[in-house]
């Protein structure tokens, strides 16, 4: 590839969340980790289940959103 012929992105443009959507998905999942005694190996499945928490909150329906899944 010739130098320069990389067309530059910029990753948060990508994204398929709204950049308050993803503060808040952020913010979520580091309350889990913290929650989870901040033990490394985890990240995956807290962002997970905080994406999980908060679509649910934001549709209105009742459950159980913790409920984890294991990989």
């Amino acid at each position: 590839m010739k130098n320069g012929s990389r067309k530059k992105t910029n990753g948060a443009s990508h994204s398929p969340q709204p950049a308050d959507s993803r503060r808040e998905v952020e913010k979520r999942a580091y309350e889990l980790w913290q929650a989870d005694g901040c033990r490394d190996g985890n990240d995956l499945n807290h962002w997970l289940q905080a994406e999980r928490e908060l679509a649910v909150v934001r549709s209105g329906q009742r459950g159980n959103p913790t409920t984890e899944i294991t990989l």
